[in-house]
């Protein structure tokens, strides 16, 4: 399913394809922001990605970039490569929807840090793309935003938050995409959709907004290549003043050029391969897939071991650090009656839950984190990186939050393997792997050290150069 072909269509093409292509002259910021639009017109009816699209103004900011690249003076490397920014981050001019009746309705004045940052590196943002309400739950639905679905097949879910970044990914409405992940909602929809995305280490990008889901929450991109959300990253990351929560290292890697070094480059590393964690039930083609991948990056080099890091499953604690910052930030808002009945019941009852925990229950959850974090680093004493499914199941049915018939209760039922490394706050990647019988994506997680991204992208990035998968054309009933 590799598509090798020589890409003519600006749509189709990568951040690195797109600024060799301004370099060149052969190309403008503006067709690119043009093609990026026009296939948001041409898809977004059938997938429910963008909240808001502001095309004049990413016009305008193209036509900017091609006096810049024209100049001979690009701000950066993606410098006029079309973006998108999640509607959990506040961009200026756009109201700051969150997915909620709760949500502002009044443009923004202004830009959280990391679309400052984006500005500044001069990329065009295009719009919002949707998530669910407060991002509460590992879909993208809700009774305010309707229903995201996946581009592979329309009845099926997208996963989420991120939903939207990750379904504009795998259309290539846009290049490069901004999500957040606080218990797998960039690697859930990735993995469902087929893309890459990357959780870096908490602190890289600044955490300059306030969300009581403190250092659970991390920004990162969802992107078709590899190498672009290392672009991306070489954007946004390093320390700040305004950082509220987390830190980062003054000296700040070159993320993109390790997703450069090709399978050379991760010749060595030891990755510990888990099936599983905690004993939890995964798909035979999720299974099947992933052990080929391991055959795989033996096959390049890597050295490869069976290795479980041996922690109990930490749902539970999850589960109350989650529903507490939830029902915070509802609280904040103080909603009406009137705009409770507006609410997506699920998210009302996780909150409600939240409420009633307390300061020992968040204690003893934050215990559970704290000794996650030492069985983690113990792990990485041994392997440079985890390898594991980054979900234990392909996308199902759209519009439900668990599988039917399956006896599951909550979303975190069916995504054991991406929270426990939001609670460890490491890098964790999810890089697509293959599809199942039915043509839905399956994806391959790597997590590694606190501060070594360039390990799990390297990773990725090597594997994708080997075993390329296709992206949907255009979104398939």
């Amino acid at each position: 399913m590799a598509d090798v072909m020589e890409k003519t269509d600006l749509g189709e093409m990568s951040a690195t394809e797109l600024t060799a292509a301004y370099a060149a002259g052969t190309a403008s910021p503006v067709e690119a922001v043009q093609a990026a639009l026009a296939r948001i017109e041409t898809f977004d009816g059938a997938v429910n990605a963008f909240v808001t699209v502001v095309a004049d103004e990413a016009i305008a900011e193209a036509r900017a970039s091609e006096a810049r690249w024209k100049a001979g003076k690009p701000l950066s490397p993606i410098d006029g490569v079309p973006a998108t920014i999640k509607e959990l981050t506040r961009v200026k001019g756009i109201p700051f929807r969150k997915g909620s009746i709760l949500g502002e309705t009044d443009p923004s004045e202004t830009d959280l840090e990391i679309v400052v940052k984006l500005r500044e590196a001069g990329t065009p943002i295009l719009g919002t793309t949707t998530s669910p309400e407060f991002g509460w739950k590992g879909l993208t639905h809700g009774p305010v935003g309707g229903n995201t679905v996946n581009p592979w097949d329309t009845t099926r879910a997208s996963g989420g938050s991120s939903g939207g970044a990750a379904v504009a990914a795998a259309l290539n409405m846009g290049v490069l995409h901004e999500g957040s992940d606080g218990a797998g909602s960039i690697r859930i929809p990735s993995s469902f959709c087929g893309v890459f995305g990357i959780k870096p280490t908490f602190g890289w990008v600044p955490s300059t907004g306030p969300t009581g889901l403190a250092e659970l929450a991390h920004r990162g991109p969802l992107t078709r290549k590899v190498e672009d959300s290392g672009l991306f990253l070489n954007a946004v990351a390093g320390p700040s003043v305004n950082a509220l929560y987390g830190r980062s290292p003054a000296q700040v890697p070159d993320f993109a050029a390790a997703c450069r070094k090709g399978p050379e480059g991760i010749k060595g590393m030891r990755i510990g391969y888990a099936r599983t964690l905690a004993g939890a039930p995964v798909d035979p083609q999720v299974a099947a897939a992933v052990d080929r991948a391991a055959e795989r990056m033996a096959a390049m080099g890597a050295i490869v071991e069976e290795a479980d890091p041996g922690f109990a499953s930490p749902q539970k604690a999850l589960l109350d650090l989650w529903y507490a910052a939830q029902a915070w930030a509802v609280e904040q808002a103080n909603p009406t009656p009137e705009q409770r009945e507006k609410m997506d019941p699920g998210f009302l009852s996780i909150t409600e839950q939240g409420r009633l925990l307390s300061a020992r229950d968040f204690i003893s959850a934050d215990q559970v984190r704290a000794q996650l974090k030492v069985t983690m680093a113990k792990f990485h004493q041994t392997y440079d990186a985890l390898m594991l499914p980054t979900m234990p199941l392909v996308a199902f049915e759209a519009g439900v939050d668990v599988p039917r018939d399956s006896g599951m209760t909550e979303w975190t039922d069916w995504s054991p393997f991406t929270y426990p490394f939001n609670m460890t706050e490491q890098p964790a990647v999810s890089v697509n792997c293959g599809f199942d019988a039915d043509g839905l994506p399956i994806g391959l997680q790597f997590v590694g050290r606190w501060f070594e991204d360039e390990t799990v992208l390297a990773l990725a990035a090597a594997y994708q150069a080997m075993h390329p998968e296709a992206f949907p054309s255009a979104p398939r009933d």
